[in-house]
């Protein structure tokens, strides 16, 4: 039986489809509050950036203070995406500065020296696999004759390869140098709700890291494995808070969170939440309490605490707060105020956790 080629199948998957967004859950109602929640939510403290009427209905006023709240979230996804296309393109150019200095020293053209670090060392699919791909993903070519399909197969793996050697030769000539980025992120106040917010690290850690995440998101789940490796790595030094930001279309986001929380009342708050985030279920009430059972919790106050809505009000309060800060989709995380939407690598995490933890 031929062997399946995992990250060439994931290769193919990702770039026959058509061009994908953010690795992030986002709302199937185009971002609707929180299930349950009024569309308005109580007013919230926010930078006022005028003062004084701005419309007048029927000779009432419009304050700018009533606008800036019902604007921070927009605003903030717009500085944040200003932010993310200009850090991009800073990138490009630290690639072609450093890449045009490689070349000089060597004496080559930047376009010959790439040919040589990138192209020459691209190892080309051995045919074999190029079929086994084919044969494990024959669906995904119907209407294609067979060599168009391989042709297309190689085609695709091969841009794949390159670009993840011309990442690593980036990656190489960056070691190298002295590079500073000074482009400066935005940051936003993240006050953590009084509400019981969940958190686990010292309190008065030099980094603390909010996470906004939706316990039904796939790209929650997947998430997890890079947040245990940056509290792993920083143990100490860092202070991790949850909080909900269950999406419209996700029926069993808020009773997770509710469950979650109920476990909190007895102490098993991140034990539970782990179960929640590494092995997805049904989280319907047979599931919750199926999770509470495995970790020994009290099987009567957790259900009576389940089908209560005590908690209701801290998961709403901080999904408006996730708005307020600009988040649309989960997972998000600030990192004492910077943004990170999305799956991230861990990588990430590690440039924005050091930057802070050398004091900037």
């Amino acid at each position: 039986m031929a062997r399946r080629l995992p990250w060439a199948s994931r290769a193919l998957a990702l770039l026959l489809a058509a061009p994908l967004a953010l690795a992030a859950c986002s709302p199937s109602g185009g971002g609707g509050p929180a299930p349950g929640t009024a569309a308005t939510g109580a007013p919230v403290a926010a930078a006022v950036s005028g003062v004084g009427v701005v419309a007048e209905v029927n000779g009432a006023p419009i304050l700018a203070s009533e606008l800036e709240p019902k604007v921070a979230g927009r605003l903030a996804r717009l500085r944040q995406e200003e932010y993310e296309i200009r850090r991009q393109v800073l990138e490009e150019l630290i690639a072609e500065r450093l890449v045009a200095a490689e070349a000089s020293k060597r004496k080559l053209a930047p376009e010959e020296l790439l040919r040589q670090e990138v192209d020459a060392k691209t190892a080309a699919l051995p045919a074999a696999q190029v079929e086994t791909i084919y044969e494990q993903n024959k669906d995904r070519f119907a209407g294609q004759t067979r060599a168009d399909a391989l042709a297309r197969i190689r085609d695709v793996v091969g841009q794949r390869a390159k670009t993840e050697r011309r990442a690593a030769y980036d990656k190489e000539l960056r070691a190298a140098a002295r590079v500073a980025v000074r482009l400066e992120a935005p940051r936003g106040t993240v006050p953590v709700l009084a509400a019981g917010a969940p958190s686990t690290g010292p309190a008065d850690a030099a980094v603390t890291i909010v996470e906004f995440t939706d316990y039904q998101c796939p790209y929650c789940h997947r998430a997890q494995g890079v947040i245990d490796q940056v509290l792993s790595r920083y143990a100490g030094k860092v202070r991790f808070v949850h909080l909900d930001f269950p999406l419209d279309g996700h029926p069993g986001a808020v009773p997770a969170a509710r469950a979650a929380r109920c476990a909190g009342e007895q102490g098993q708050f991140w034990e539970y939440h782990r179960s929640l985030m590494t092995a997805p279920g049904t989280l319907d009430e047979t599931d919750l309490k199926g999770r509470a059972s495995a970790l020994k919790l009290n099987a009567g106050a957790f259900g009576s605490c389940l089908s209560s809505s005590r908690h209701d009000d801290a998961i709403h309060a901080s999904f408006r707060q996730g708005e307020e800060l600009g988040v649309t989709g989960t997972p998000a995380y600030f990192v004492n105020g910077r943004m990170l939407s999305g799956a991230r690598p861990v990588e990430a995490f590690t440039e924005l956790i050091d930057a802070e933890l050398a004091g900037g």
